[in-house]
């Protein structure tokens, strides 16, 4: 009798282990199938948002083509300038807004189409630094990395010796970079000193302008030792109510080498889209060129804020 007592709990126990086992595994699947349900969920909605983005970016195209017909200069008056306030779509909301690239000192341009150093605009940028109160040694150790040679900058400089030396090593740019955020790799740039300068430089092709219709206070105050902060404040107030139609009106404030790094006018906007459908957020940004005909490209693409 108590032989079969005892079998009758074993299989007691085996029948209850049986159902755990199954109610587990059942379980498991149940909560696979979700997980693959949210994960097709997102995929769609990215999809979805990424759609959404390129709209974004087409509206930048055609406010721009549209702007150009109003005159050949661009200023902060203009409807560009205005940022695309939340619009409903279809599970979410999508914004924008369009920025003027050269209204901040291109990195590029401390270095002429040659491969030389180019003085002009060595000095802004020297004086953009101090205005930040960022050590102006650091022009040295940005000119080698955006100039084609492995030559040390005097009296600073920073070559493939100080990167090799880095764990993981790389070496430098030697060449004109696509992306600000390159910067965080140059030397004597770190996350305070990179957040203070951002707002105020640009990657562009070497030789593009600043427009001084767009320009932040500090470049402008930087395109000369005698243009003071307060000054560069007068100038940017000024220009709300009267744009600059040429470049002589700020030809007595600057010298004659600087003239050249000047316009009125701008080639190259960034587009900031941001859409949230749902659980998603997607960022993107644009570099858009126009050219003198209205013609309107995107030259890079990019999903992130840098």
């Amino acid at each position: 009798m108590k032989h079969r007592h005892a079998q009758s709990g074993i299989a007691l126990i085996t029948a209850m282990f049986i159902v755990a086992l199954a109610t587990m595994w059942i379980a498991s699947i149940v909560w696979i199938d979700h997980l693959q349900k949210r994960r097709v969920a997102n995929l769609l909605l990215t999809d979805q948002a990424v759609l959404y983005a390129m709209g974004g970016e087409s509206w930048a195209h055609d406010i721009l083509r549209l702007d150009l017909e109003n005159g050949p200069t661009d200023n902060l008056t203009e409807e560009w300038a205005i940022p695309l306030p939340p619009l409903p779509v279809d599970g979410g909301q999508i914004e924008g807004a369009l920025e003027d690239l050269q209204g901040r000192f291109n990195i590029n341009n401390l270095i002429n189409p040659a491969g030389q150093p180019n003085p002009a605009a060595i000095e802004i940028f020297r004086r953009l630094l101090a205005l930040l109160e960022i050590d102006p040694a650091l022009v040295g150790h940005v000119i080698d990395w955006v100039d084609p040679d492995v030559d040390l900058s005097f009296p600073q400089g920073a070559e493939d010796d100080v990167y090799t030396a880095r764990i993981p090593p790389y070496r430098t740019g030697n060449g004109p970079i696509t992306s600000i955020s390159e910067l965080r790799a140059v030397e004597g740039i770190d996350s305070e000193i990179y957040d203070a300068l951002s707002p105020h430089v640009a990657a562009l092709p070497v030789g593009t302008t600043i427009n001084i219709n767009t320009a932040t206070v500090e470049v402008l105050a930087a395109l000369s030792d005698d243009i003071s902060l307060f000054d560069a404040q007068s100038i940017a107030d000024g220009r709300i109510d009267a744009p600059f139609d040429s470049l002589e009106e700020i030809r007595d404030d600057v010298s004659p080498q600087v003239i050249p790094l000047l316009s009125v006018s701008t080639d190259f906007f960034r587009v900031n889209v941001l859409v949230s459908l749902g659980t998603v957020r997607l960022y993107m940004y644009s570099l858009l060129e126009r050219d003198e005909a209205g013609r309107v490209g995107t030259r890079l693409r990019s999903f992130g804020t840098d």
